[in-house]
């Protein structure tokens, strides 16, 4: 069972690094854009330093916290509730 705990841990923390990383450095431009909502790419195409420090930390926070629920209710960790 810690075994799946630490499993949970680091790949959550590993996935929100990596959707962090491409969120702030690729532009992934849309086949098909969004007028209504002026959608044309997915990323911003910046950098770090660019990018204020505090919503780099919130977009890793949000990202590794959806991976960790999803890996706690798949692997059966517990970690959470019912």
């Amino acid at each position: 069972m810690s075994g799946k705990r630490i499993a949970v841990f680091a790949i959550s923390a590993v996935f929100g690094l990596l959707v962090t990383i491409g969120i702030i450095y690729l532009k992934i431009p849309l086949p098909v854009t969004i007028p209504i909502l002026n959608i044309q790419n997915i990323g911003f195409g910046t950098d770090a330093y660019k990018f204020a420090y505090s919503n780099v930390l919130l977009l890793f926070l949000s990202t590794a916290g959806i991976a960790f629920i999803w890996l706690d209710y798949f692997l059966k960790t517990d970690f959470l509730k019912k």
